[in-house]
């Protein structure tokens, strides 16, 4: 049995512990893909959770399906973690990152 929203809150309580709440991530919503969000999704088709994240203009990237709740949270959080990773890393090679977000911008005192 599927409780959505039990999983939509143990998504957003993993989220509030590692503090990426500036992220752009949609869990269970049925708004249009926006650019740059690292969704999660379910299929009452296939009776599938769908994972995958947008980019610019809101194109899909690969679509992981899973048929375990479990299995589609540690790779939406893998994926969250990866944007961190991926943006931090341009920040510091002096790149444009994905969008504006503290856990990547350097402030007055990262410059010190």
């Amino acid at each position: 049995m599927f409780n959505l929203e039990k999983e939509r809150l143990e998504i957003l309580s993993d989220i509030h512990k590692l503090g990426y709440e500036s992220l752009r991530f949609s869990i269970f919503n049925e708004h249009r893909p926006l650019e740059w969000e690292t969704r999660i999704e379910f299929n009452p088709e296939t009776k599938e959770y769908e994972v995958y994240a947008t980019m610019d203009r809101a194109s899909k990237g690969g679509v992981f399906r899973f048929k375990k709740f479990e299995e589609a949270q540690e790779k939406f959080i893998k994926n969250l973690e990866l944007t961190v990773f991926i943006n931090k890393t341009s920040v510091d090679n002096g790149e444009v990152p994905e969008y504006s977000s503290p856990l990547w911008e350097k402030t007055v005192e990262d410059s010190r």
